[in-house]
């Protein structure tokens, strides 16, 4: 069992630039630098992290940087977070571009899982069609994902085609994918995140633990939802399932969230 923390916690979330004009270079990015992300989740008793695609992809031709970095904090990368539009058959093939160069830098770096999300909602909203879609797109990254040595997992979240419980369970239904929960963003999509948990524990082998008090995100075991069943359920599959907590949001300073998310999952994992 791995424990992990996403960085995306400090700093500010946007979008690479070059997407704008160019497909292939469309990624996340999170403004905390790694120089004060790593040492303080490692500060807080974690020993694994989780990036953004595009802060991966800065390391580029220069990964012994982040290597060392890692290694200064003894951390190590457990997961690369990406998301697709999927929707849009010409672009798709740009899209499982920009995965496979991802997919290359998480497997030179050591990353156990790839948690994908999508698909992008139109300007007239969502067609019957663009499930089918987002599901055939969720099968190519498997398989593009197994062939590096990687799982992935869809990612459910608010803003994507993914985002209610309706829209969850047609898309599982028509692909082959793991799941993610964000147990958060499940909450916020609608959703019951227990419910969710034990409809799809077989397909679950990493998920992200963030906990919603008041509609903002807070550490585990801070807020509305039942982790202590969540977390019960997924140790009684007897299955190795990795976590992170991903609490980008939260109304405190990160280190106080990363602090009270460790103190809490200590008791429960082991």
């Amino acid at each position: 069992m791995k424990v992990g923390f996403m960085t995306n916690a400090w700093g500010s979330i946007y979008g690479g630039g070059g997407g704008v004009t160019s497909i292939v270079d469309s990624y996340y990015i999170s403004t905390g630098p790694e120089t004060v992300t790593f040492p303080a989740i490692a500060g807080a008793g974690f020993e694994y992290v989780e990036l953004f695609e595009g802060n991966l992809i800065a390391y580029e031709g220069r990964m012994g940087e982040l290597r060392a970095l890692l290694a200064a904090n003894r951390l190590r990368v457990l997961g690369v977070y990406t998301g697709l539009n999927f929707i849009f058959e010409d672009a798709l093939a740009e899209e499982l571009a920009k995965v496979n160069r991802v997919l290359k830098l998480s497997q030179e770096i050591g990353a156990k899982h790839l948690c994908v999300g999508g698909g992008a909602i139109r300007h007239d909203g969502i067609r019957e069609q663009d499930y089918r879609m987002v599901a055939s797109g969720l099968d190519a990254v498997k398989k593009m994902a197994a062939d590096h040595g990687i799982i992935a997992s869809i990612h459910p979240h608010m803003g994507s085609a993914v985002q209610s419980p309706d829209q969850l369970d047609k898309v599982m239904a028509m692909t082959s994918i793991d799941i993610c929960p964000d147990c958060g963003h499940v909450l916020l999509g609608g959703g019951d995140p227990v419910a969710v948990v034990k409809k799809y524990l077989d397909r679950i082998h990493y998920i992200h633990l963030k906990d919603i008090k008041g509609g903002q995100p807070f550490p585990p075991g801070h807020g509305e939802i039942d982790f202590d069943a969540i977390l019960a359920m997924l140790a009684g599959t007897g299955r190795h399932i990795d976590y992170t907590v991903e609490i980008d949001g939260f109304p405190g300073t990160p280190e106080e969230g990363a602090a009270l998310a460790h103190s809490y999952l200590k008791g429960k994992l082991s």
